[in-house]
């Protein structure tokens, strides 16, 4: 006799094998492992890995003033802030849109690889990480909708107008990728013994 629970209510069934069923709770269907999970949720950070690059170094925003373009990058937005001495606004948009983006791209591909290669690193230490990682994913999306509220309310064409740059779209998928990312993995295979 095994024990398997269903990864949608957490019904937990007692079975003979690790043979696939449907839940009697939620009609989900049940099996032992969510299939290609840790290659699908690899392929996928490392694709955000990829589209973190153009979204730190072109342009977040664009501001037409006066029919004169300004673009900004990420960094120079902070720097802009600091410079009028809005520390605060610096440091929560340096965070938000620097540091909670790599903490998670970093603890996801740590947590792929140690997967794969024998690490020291313990199965809790491995599950800590992870459930940080999700409880901090969502606040990424700060810049993203600071950005669309002010293009969407500030629209006088040449006299003054703000709009996505190209870093706001790689930036939108690169936090959209990575809590995709973090849902599709199955955490329980951090705890089998044989690695699928």
């Amino acid at each position: 006799m095994v024990l398997i629970s269903c990864k949608n209510c957490h019904k937990v069934y007692k079975k003979e094998n690790y043979d696939e069923f449907i839940c009697t709770r939620c009609n989900h269907l049940v099996s032992k492992r969510i299939k290609n999970s840790l290659q699908v949720s690899l392929a996928l950070t490392l694709s955000a890995i990829l589209l973190y690059i153009p979204a730190m170094l072109y342009p977040m925003m664009e501001i037409t003033t006066f029919g004169v373009n300004q673009e900004s990058t990420i960094i120079e937005g902070v720097i802009g802030f600091l410079e009028y001495e809005s520390y605060f606004i610096a440091f929560v948009i340096f965070t938000a849109s620097v540091i909670i983006p790599l903490i998670k791209l970093i603890g996801l591909l740590l947590i792929f690889v140690s997967l794969r290669i024998n690490t020291k690193m313990s199965n809790k230490t491995k599950i800590a990480i992870f459930k940080f990682i999700e409880a901090i994913g969502k606040w990424s999306m700060i810049d993203i909708y600071v950005v669309a509220i002010l293009a969407s309310v500030i629209q006088m064409d040449e006299i003054f107008n703000i709009k996505g740059g190209i870093a706001a779209t790689s930036f939108a998928l690169v936090v959209i990728l990575t809590i995709i990312a973090a849902h599709r993995f199955d955490t329980r295979i951090i705890w089998d013994e044989s690695r699928e």
